[in-house]
């Protein structure tokens, strides 16, 4: 059980930030969700605290002010299509900052906290293809960031000093924009964005015990 326990949730208004938010706050947890604006909603129960994932001192500063953090979550992230061939530096640049630089800058502010004490627990959000590594082509900035995210997931778990990392890697989520976005998929097949926050939840729990370095992928179906 998570009662009283601070976990740290970026990204946390959108879709599958705020499954994650809802799923934890069930558990009992303190739940301090990392917002860019004051003004982003935030599920009922939170504590919001505003923070550019892309600036350190930012970042520093959020964790601070939420300690003591006992687990960090990070779903904060974007994406974008395209060939190698196609990308530009800048849409390349944005991914890495996107869903690269702000992973590290949280799992960094949280080890930093969580290290004294020995223990702790920390989630990074990947992509199911990317975790594969394949499906690259058509998202190719998107998914050489999404695979970094496995690969910093690693470099935590063999270097945490007591603090567990693991990774979740879904498929295609169920999310208003991807239905809007792709009216003729199947999406029945689409992975439920609260599949993916039970995950997170049991991944954070203390009930996760040893897991450490897990990739857990949610394949679509």
């Amino acid at each position: 059980m998570l009662s009283g326990r601070c976990v740290v949730v970026t990204g946390a208004s959108g879709n599958l930030g705020t499954a994650v938010c809802k799923r934890l706050l069930r558990e009992g947890a303190r739940v301090v969700a990392l917002v860019r604006r004051a003004s982003d909603p935030v599920a009922a129960g939170a504590a919001a605290q505003v923070a550019d994932l892309g600036v350190e001192d930012q970042v520093e500063a959020a964790y601070s002010a939420a300690e003591p953090v006992w687990a960090s979550v990070h779903c904060a992230g974007g994406w974008a299509g395209g060939t190698v061939a196609e990308t530009s530096v800048d849409t390349f640049e944005k991914m890495i900052a996107l869903n690269l630089r702000s992973s590290f800058l949280c799992c960094r502010a949280a080890l930093r906290r969580m290290e004294p004490r020995g223990e702790g627990r920390i989630v990074n959000v990947a992509a199911w293809e990317p975790a594969m590594l394949s499906g690259f082509g058509g998202s190719a900035a998107y998914g050489i960031s999404k695979a970094g995210v496995v690969a910093l997931t690693k470099a935590v778990a063999e270097s945490g000093r007591g603090v567990r990392c693991s990774c979740v890697a879904p498929g295609t989520l169920r999310t208003p924009q991807n239905s809007a976005g792709m009216p003729a998929a199947d999406q029945g097949r689409w992975v439920p964005l609260e599949d993916v926050a039970e995950a997170i939840a049991y991944l954070v729990s203390p009930e996760s015990g040893a897991a450490n370095g897990a990739v857990i992928t949610l394949p679509s179906r």
